[in-house]
């Protein structure tokens, strides 16, 4: 049994690029008003350890405004800081993305895994915005988000009017999105999952009755085939939450089976990497009001 059709037929490609110096321009969200840089640095980056953020800091790596900043300094609301890094060595990703539709106004594409849509952490050039913009398509609008392990179609705007129409569709749940995943469990009937989700730590978030701060979920599930033990199901989430539709199969119950955070054996400390794609992918886009449909 396989979800991943399409990428079974393409020759996996990996990316890999040479180290290269970095400087990175981080603005400071209201949440994050009054934490001390070391605990900012920490959390936000929960894969590289305390003494990795000291000896940066210690060389005047991390700054505002060329000032050098130490572990204790408190953070303010809108604060612009900088982080330079003199070799960033950037994790290998998979390369073989390739453009299924395009138009004046739009581009839809299949992105493989493990693959960021755009620049943050570890990633700058390894990421999807980049490949495409050395490929020839600069200035692209992001107007939805995969993971970076999850494979499969996701839609660009080529212009600021068409961003507008999109994100539009998507805001107001116009948009029929299908995800495919494979999970351990026999699924034998449709199941509705409808819990909130929050951030948890660094890049793991969670999902449940009664927490703060969280927002509203709602996932169908529908099996297709049963076998060995493992179920392939056709997801369709009806929200658009970050990491939604791994949290939800496991609060059902039902995991996919390769997750290395939310799956069986899921490490949700925050600093297991996610690094590896899982047997996730978006299968279907189709906005019937501007006529847009592509398929896996």
């Amino acid at each position: 049994m396989t979800i991943l059709n399409r990428e079974s037929s393409r020759t996996c490609e990996v990316r890999i690029r040479a180290p290269y110096e970095l400087t990175r321009t981080i603005t400071i969200k209201p949440k994050d008003t009054g934490k001390t840089v070391l605990e900012f640095f920490r959390e936000r980056f929960p894969y590289l350890d305390e003494t990795v953020w000291r000896y940066r800091l210690d060389r005047g790596w991390i700054h505002e405004n060329g000032i050098r900043l130490i572990a204790g300094d408190r953070l303010r609301s809108h604060q612009v800081v900088r982080h330079y890094s003199p070799s960033v060595i950037e994790p290998s990703v998979a390369g073989n993305v390739s453009v299924i539709q395009e138009t004046a106004d739009w581009l839809i594409v299949y992105k493989p895994a493990p693959l960021p849509m755009h620049q943050g952490g570890r990633y700058y050039k390894n990421t999807l915005i980049y490949i495409l913009e050395e490929m020839g398509y600069p200035g692209l609008r992001m107007v939805h988000r995969l993971d970076s392990v999850t494979s499969g179609l996701v839609i660009f705007a080529r212009n600021k009017e068409t961003a507008i129409k999109l994100r539009k569709e998507f805001e107001e749940n116009r948009v029929e999105k299908t995800y495919h995943a494979l999970v351990k469990g026999e699924m034998r009937e449709e199941i509705m999952v409808n819990s909130s989700i929050r951030r948890k730590r660094g890049f793991v978030f969670e999902c449940g009755e009664g927490l703060e701060g969280a927002k509203a979920a709602v996932t169908h599930f529908i099996p297709e085939k049963v076998e060995s033990g493992k179920t392939l199901v056709r997801c369709i989430p009806e929200t658009g939450r970050t990491h939604q539709i791994r949290l939800h199969l496991r609060h059902a119950g039902f995991p996919i089976a390769d997750d290395p955070i939310y799956g069986p054996d899921g490490d949700q400390s925050g600093k297991r990497l996610q690094n590896s794609a899982i047997s996730l992918q978006s299968s279907g886009i189709v906005l019937r009001e501007l006529g847009i449909r592509a398929i896996l």
